[in-house]
């Protein structure tokens, strides 16, 4: 089970993404964007908002590394947009490191079911590092 790195970005994913690529000489190749994605709860969104990654990945040195902008509607924390991956598809493992995490902790998505996994989560532990489980 590979441990990867998510990046999230305010309305700079992209130009990211185009660094990265020229820098490690890669190429992402799944950009996915809030337009192409109904996001139950989610409020209206305007063409730029549209136009923002949702998520988009790069295999850099070995290592999976994410990309998410973050539109208005959500939070935006500089110093909070780096989060550990655990993509695995040992569910009983996934739940159980999801709720070691969580003991003196913060949830901040339950385990719960997603268009792109069956079982996915996020969580804050105790020391303030954020973690994405996401069974595969």
């Amino acid at each position: 089970m590979p441990l990867n790195i998510y990046l999230n970005f305010k309305n700079q994913a992209r130009d990211a993404i185009e660094l990265y690529e020229k820098v490690f000489s890669v190429k992402c190749q799944d950009i996915m964007t809030y337009g192409e994605v109904e996001m139950e709860g989610a409020p209206p969104m305007d063409e730029a908002t549209k136009k923002l990654i949702m998520n988009a990945s790069i295999e850099m040195e070995g290592t999976k590394v994410m990309f998410a902008d973050v539109p208005d509607f959500m939070e935006y924390k500089p110093g909070d947009n780096i989060t550990l991956v655990i993509d695995t598809s040992d569910e009983t493992q996934l739940t159980t490191q999801f709720n070691q995490l969580a003991e003196g902790g913060k949830i901040t998505m339950p385990l719960t079911e997603t268009f792109w996994s069956k079982k996915y989560g996020q969580v804050i532990d105790k020391f303030g590092i954020g973690w994405q489980f996401n069974l595969s």
